[in-house]
């Protein structure tokens, strides 16, 4: 006789907040979690906040996703999430918009991606496994620096860009700089992928962390690095598809 061994499912539980003030926004992303929900073998337990100001009063990290409307009245989606961010730097946030290109400013937050009302259920499968991978990830999203003969570990998302400095790579971070010795090459491989592309021979930028490109230069914050010409036409076109493809050509000073 023989048997077979039938594997149970197994589902993960994801904790949501959905802050926005249209009452009917707020139930069409219920509905296309709910669309999701079975095709990627997840629940859902999702809360909905109607203003930015009461999600934040007495907030704490209890959520995996925050779905954050930008436009809202009172405080908006992104000065909430730069007092979320000082809460709670880990959860995973997506903006919600009606004008796609509001939601460029929101990679200095870390906000892993952005939806466009109305939004389609087809679209939002397909960003849900991006984000969804982040969720999975976070825990795991960390890197081993040796500096000085101590070990210490950073979160790889928080970097904003390294920094090569003589036999030195500088790890410039949303939380302070780490100085390893190391290459820029080893440095690079510890990243495993994600976002993170050379504008020089001696810096490697975080495309998230990215507030504005120019002709011959990327801002990221006060810092603003040189884009070397052998590097320009790779960095750029990175860039353009890290924001979501041709038509944010325009956003772009070049």
């Amino acid at each position: 006789m023989t048997y077979f061994i039938i594997q149970e499912k197994k589902w993960i539980m994801v904790h949501v907040a959905i802050v926005d003030d249209e009452k009917n926004d707020r139930q069409l992303l219920r509905d296309c979690l709910n669309y999701v929900s079975e095709k990627k073998q997840v629940d859902f337990s999702v809360r909905e906040f109607s203003n930015a100001d009461s999600f934040l009063v007495g907030y704490e990290p209890e959520f995996d996703i925050v779905f954050m409307d930008i436009e809202m009245p009172g405080t908006d989606g992104m000065e909430a999430a730069r007092q979320l961010r000082k809460m709670d730097k880990n959860v995973v946030l997506v903006f919600v918009t009606n004008i796609a290109q509001m939601a460029v400013c929101g990679y200095e937050l870390d906000a892993v991606d952005f939806l466009v009302k109305p939004i389609e259920k087809r679209i939002f499968s397909l960003k849900m496994t991006r984000i969804l991978a982040r969720v999975n990830i976070e825990k795991e999203d960390t890197i081993l620096l040796n500096i000085s003969g101590d070990k210490v570990v950073i979160r790889a998302h928080i970097i904003k860009y390294l920094e090569v400095f003589g036999h030195y790579v500088i790890y410039h971070t949303k939380e302070g700089d780490y100085t390893e010795y190391i290459s820029l090459n080893a440095a690079e491989k510890k990243l495993k992928g994600g976002p993170y592309v050379r504008c020089n021979r001696s810096c490697l930028v975080n495309l998230r962390c990215v507030d504005k490109v120019t002709k011959d230069s990327c801002i990221i914050g006060d810092d603003t690095l040189s884009i070397s010409r052998y590097q320009k036409s790779s960095f750029i076109n990175a860039y353009v598809s890290f924001l979501g493809g041709k038509n944010f050509k325009c956003c772009l000073l070049i």
